[in-house]
């Protein structure tokens, strides 16, 4: 039987992702502001921003990922993409039978104050607006979706091209893999899910260090 995948944010992360989809009989529907030819995809155009209504035609979904994006770096285009657009989108969602949301985060909620090993159960304690805005981010999702809801945070992206790579990193390849990857997971958990995103590094007393132990016992592979 197909699956129904729903990707709101279709940049280039959920490309990614499609492309590693793209033999499984899944079908794959993907919002986003912009157009687009790909094929493989049932695309709709939506501005998450403007509170407008959208039918997607389809009303269950095995998966919804959501990877936001700010409008621009700045608070406002920050609180536009992770509070105002999250918002919306959960006003679309709640009029859909969904079995699980998979939420695309960031590890900026721990902050900079943290020295050596820094894991799952570490305090968030952001210390600039992004962090303080993607906890929001967080939090209202966790309170809409709880045992339905996966959070990935994700270490600084990077890919072949990137001229910065950072001491807690995660190649872009890989972060389309890890969504792939729980899309399959089946969690027994009855609360939100965690899972820092990170690739394999140095654990130094220095400075912040992003484990991925927790990760790696979901099964997935670097």
């Amino acid at each position: 039987m197909q699956k129904n995948i729903l990707i709101i944010g279709y940049g280039d992360i959920a490309k990614r992702l499609v492309k590693r989809l793209a033999s499984q009989p899944i079908n794959i529907y993907a919002i986003s502001r912009n157009d687009s030819d790909d094929l493989r995809i049932k695309k709709f155009n939506w501005d998450w921003l403007s509170y407008k209504k959208i039918d997607l035609k389809v009303k269950t979904f095995d998966s919804v990922i959501i990877i936001p994006k700010p409008s621009n770096l700045d608070e406002q285009g920050y609180k536009d993409g992770f509070i105002i657009a999250t918002q919306n989108i959960i006003n679309l969602l709640s009029n859909l039978n969904i079995k699980k949301v998979i939420a695309i985060s960031s590890t900026r909620v721990y902050g900079g104050e943290h020295k050596g090993l820094v894991d799952e159960t570490s305090v968030e304690a952001p210390s600039e607006f992004r962090g303080k805005l993607i906890m929001k981010y967080e939090y209202a999702l966790s309170s809409v979706f709880d045992s339905k809801l996966i959070i990935l945070r994700f270490s600084g992206l990077y890919d072949n091209q990137s001229k910065k790579i950072f001491h807690n990193k995660l190649h872009r390849d890989q972060a389309a893999n890890i969504i792939s990857h729980f899309i399959e997971y089946k969690s027994e958990t009855k609360q939100a899910n965690i899972f820092n995103c990170t690739e394999d590094s140095e654990i130094l007393s220095s400075k912040k260090s992003i484990g991925n132990t927790k990760l790696k016992q979901t099964g997935f592979k670097f």
